[in-house]
């Protein structure tokens, strides 16, 4: 399935789901949403929405004048309507069988959104790779490396499947973020309910609850509205460091640059740091270690070294 082909079936859905009688506030932001996210989708959906409405009208038409001439009801205007609905039920159909894999990633310092043909919406962090299968009734998506933030489509009949390596998240509509570093997967919660398995394992995570998993355990803990906001605050293009050790900041600074920088002396490691930095600013941060805590840099090619 093109990637026309996959926004004019996720615009199908969202009117299929819009007139079932049962649209919630939270389907219609998730539509808002996807609409800003692209020109195509908009396009799509209003002109298959127009169609839509254009059908309603024939139908209404046809109930108040049964007398009216047979030819009359296949007027080139009605049959072009009804040939975009029926185009429309068709990608719709093929949403749930054809699946079509799809691999995106990232480069280092880059981020990227991605629409979903089921309303989804994914944002892939730095250095990230995932691979997509929407169709045949599953919506999955492996995280191979990286971090993603999920904005996921309401779906009760087909729930939505993160593999991260050994760990699987479930959920039917939810905002959430994962995080694999290796075998270890970090998830946190933004919003509604996510199920983390792992290793015959499994933890119910709510709004602002986080774990960590890996081969031996699930861990589990629970952040403020504010520090959850720090965790997520990469896509709005920011670092922000609440009381981390320096190694753990010079960490999440190489995953954003090529040039990386070293600690060259192991007791500065837990020297603890705070603030709000820009990914791409590790020149600025050396400098804050320079002048702020009176360390020593040396920039020797593609690394940065940090000792006393």
């Amino acid at each position: 399935m093109s990637n026309a082909e996959q926004i004019e079936a996720a615009a199908a859905d969202w009117l299929a789901r819009r007139d079932n009688g049962q649209w919630t506030e939270q389907e219609q932001r998730a539509l808002d949403e996807w609409l800003r996210a692209a020109t195509a989708h908009r396009i799509a959906y209003l002109r298959l929405d127009s169609a839509w409405r254009g059908a309603d009208r024939l139908a209404e038409a046809a109930a108040e004048a049964p007398a009216r001439r047979t030819w009359e009801r296949f007027s080139p205007r009605r049959i072009a309507a009804g040939l975009a609905l029926a185009g429309a039920a068709a990608l719709f159909a093929g949403y749930y069988s054809s699946p079509a894999p799809q691999n995106y990633a990232t480069a280092v310092g880059e981020n990227r959104t991605l629409a979903l043909a089921d309303g989804s919406r994914l944002t892939l962090n730095t250095g990230s790779r995932v691979r997509t299968e929407v169709g045949s009734g599953a919506r999955k998506v492996w995280l191979d490396g990286g971090e993603a933030y999920f904005d996921i489509a309401h779906d009760a009949a087909h729930p939505f499947v993160v593999q991260a390596g050994d760990s699987r998240i479930t959920v039917l509509g939810t905002r959430f973020v994962v995080r694999r570093d290796g075998d270890a997967v970090k998830v946190a919660v933004a919003e509604g309910k996510v199920r983390v398995e792992q290793a015959g394992r499994q933890v119910l995570l709510l709004a602002n609850d986080t774990a960590q998993a890996d081969a031996r355990q699930i861990a589990t803990s629970r952040k403020t509205p504010a520090q959850l906001v720090q965790l997520l605050s990469w896509r709005e293009g920011r670092l922000v460091m609440d009381q981390l050790t320096l190694a753990q900041a010079a960490g999440e600074f190489n995953r954003y640059n090529r040039r990386q920088l070293v600690i060259a002396d192991p007791a500065l490691s837990g020297m603890v740091i705070g603030g709000s930095f820009a990914p791409e600013n590790v020149d600025g941060f050396a400098r804050l270690l320079q002048q702020g805590f009176g360390l020593r840099v040396d920039n020797r090619d593609d690394k940065i070294i940090i000792s006393r």
